[in-house]
């Protein structure tokens, strides 16, 4: 009996500083907003001003311009294969949305609407950089800033391209958060994501995990360990404000429904709610691909999206 009290005791103990050590022991990894920017820039990064907060974007090419929104948590550089496969056709624009990537957010309000911020966002990004006429890529959340957009602004996008975008049963989605949905997590992240937590991020959002590159696990940790970046998606996820689904139907431009068939994170039932709901919108399933066809298949999103914008 002593043996088995003993036993147990090790067990408990060990549940208890495990997480103790993981959390709280662990190295900082935060990084200053100068330090961010000299390590995760590009050479084709730009900076400007919105609302009093620097935000980042990225320009190159030439031609029809085409703008790619990222998802929650991710930055500029999900776009990245698919922006070296296009960009010798187009003038390809990928933003950072305000609190992740390289981009600030302005100063919050405690009754802060997120949503239209984003929107507001949009409509900045396509006066300051003239996109008086273009195509809009996006996935996740940034798939529903996408279909937005098309509604704010039917004169402006001319066609949408939506990867496994966000836009229905919104909260059920954002409950697979799970770790920023509760305000006592605030304390776990004081010194950053550890990179275990980005590393099962990438396994969940991909179908291939052999494919995940521990390079690209490095990066994203960083773009999530950002002065600022936690905090706000802490924010976000604890806001539960989330699109009007009932606005999907508004959409009027020709649209291009893209999805993995083995999303883990918006399901794939949802790819046919999307293309019930934007009347004429095309639709294409990739197998063997999870949450972001243009990180995990980017040819075959480059070979889609382009046969889509030349119809």
């Amino acid at each position: 009996m002593k043996k088995l009290g003993l036993a147990l005791f090790i067990i408990v103990t060990l549940a208890v500083l495990i997480p103790f050590s993981i959390f709280y022991l662990q190295p900082d990894m935060l990084l200053s907003k100068e330090q961010a920017k000299s390590e995760l820039s590009s050479p084709s990064s730009h900076f400007m001003t919105w609302r009093g907060a620097e935000i980042h974007y990225t320009e190159e090419g030439s031609g029809f311009p085409v703008l790619m929104i990222h998802g929650f948590g991710g930055a500029y550089t999900n776009f990245s294969k698919l922006a070296n496969l296009m960009k010798s056709d187009y003038r390809v624009i990928r933003i950072d949305l305000p609190g992740f990537g390289l981009s600030d957010f302005p100063e919050v309000s405690p009754d802060e609407n997120y949503m239209e911020d984003y929107r507001e966002y949009i409509s900045f990004i396509l006066d300051t950089l003239h996109l008086d006429s273009v195509y809009v890529i996006g996935n996740s959340m940034g798939g529903a800033v996408t279909w937005m957009a098309a509604i704010d602004h039917p004169e402006k996008v001319k066609k949408i391209v939506l990867l496994d975008p966000a836009g229905y049963d919104s909260e059920k989605v954002a409950g697979k958060l799970a770790m920023f949905k509760y305000k006592s997590v605030r304390g776990i992240f004081e010194k950053g994501m550890p990179l275990f937590m980005s590393r099962q991020g990438m396994t969940k959002a991909y179908f291939k995990d052999d494919s995940i590159q521990e390079a690209t696990v490095i990066r994203n940790n960083k773009f999530t360990n950002r002065q600022g970046n936690i905090k706000h998606m802490l924010n976000l996820a604890l806001s539960k404000q989330f699109p009007d689904s009932a606005l999907i139907q508004k959409v009027q431009c020709p649209a291009l429904i893209v999805w993995g068939k083995e999303d883990e994170i918006i399901p794939l039932f949802h790819a046919e709610r999307f293309h019930r709901d934007i009347k004429g919108s095309q639709l294409a399933i990739i197998d063997q691909c999870g949450h972001c066809p243009m990180m995990e298949e980017p040819e075959k999103t480059k070979e889609l999206a382009v046969k889509f914008f030349n119809e």
